[in-house]
């Protein structure tokens, strides 16, 4: 699932671990010696980020399929026009096209 934290809750994920290494080294082996209130907020961090990362996939998704749009616009615009109004046409399609890959790659990062 994608997730998207941010530096501090990175920063705070990590203090936890520690945190319930400790205890864990200084508990006994058959028993579960970390305090819940570790877990509970590692847990909430890590639903937060997941929410985060569900939102930000939805928009680069968003923004993909309106570049694919725009791209298919400029592509129609090319093919039924001639001059400088066909040579602009050809760059705003590339230019689209060039984003929609952008993006795509940012999305590749969530999967």
């Amino acid at each position: 699932m994608p997730a998207s934290y941010t530096s501090r809750e990175k920063r705070r994920l990590a203090w936890l671990s520690l945190k319930a290494a400790k205890q864990s080294l200084a508990g006994d082996r058959n028993a579960d010696t970390i305090d819940d209130r570790i877990k509970r907020e590692a847990e909430r961090i890590g639903e937060r980020a997941e929410e985060r990362g569900k939102a930000e996939v939805a928009e680069l998704e968003r923004r993909l399929s309106e570049a694919r749009r725009s791209a298919a616009s400029a592509r129609v615009t090319m093919r039924t026009s001639s001059g400088q109004e066909r040579a602009t046409a050809r760059r705003q399609m590339q230019d689209h096209e060039q984003a929609g890959r952008r993006i795509e790659g940012e999305l590749r990062r969530y999967r």
